[in-house]
């Protein structure tokens, strides 16, 4: 095996991996959603979010650069950070839009990230509805990892 090659059929005991699933890592914390810049350039963003089905559900601040960047080109990609030793690997490619509904009406979004709100300066949930007051839906078209 070549020097820095890393086997992500199998796992450390040799047995078959089995194709990664976002519904199994729904737990995590962090994502990275990743939208394109007017120059073309990738612009990823750690971000919070839940899972609607299939379908990925995060909050923004109004007028940001991925707010345009989603506006003027949908395609985006969404990650979460792997393991220490390569594994773990989850991308999802998708379109993105903006649409109506606030977090604390999101299923799963208060009971995942509503503890952590005072930590961040936000009192109550109708405070961090308030300032992320954008909700955007990734819809998946493909999923690929290791």
């Amino acid at each position: 095996m070549p020097c820095g090659y890393l086997d992500h059929t199998t796992d450390d005991q040799g047995a078959p991996m089995a194709e990664p699933k976002l519904s199994d890592r729904s737990a995590e914390r962090i994502g990275w959603l990743t939208t394109v810049t007017p120059k073309g350039r990738p612009a990823p963003r750690p971000v919070w979010f839940v899972l609607d089905g299939a379908d990925i559900v995060v909050f923004s601040k109004p007028d940001t650069a991925k707010l345009r960047h989603i506006e003027a080109n949908p395609e985006v990609s969404f990650h979460l950070n792997g393991n220490e030793s390569g594994g773990a690997i989850l991308v999802v490619n998708g379109k993105a839009h903006v649409e109506e509904g606030k977090a604390s009406e999101a299923p799963g979004y208060l009971d995942k990230y509503g503890p952590a709100y005072a930590a961040i300066g936000f009192e109550t949930p109708d405070a961090f509805d308030a300032e992320y007051s954008v909700r955007i839906r990734l819809v998946p078209d493909r999923t690929w990892g290791w």
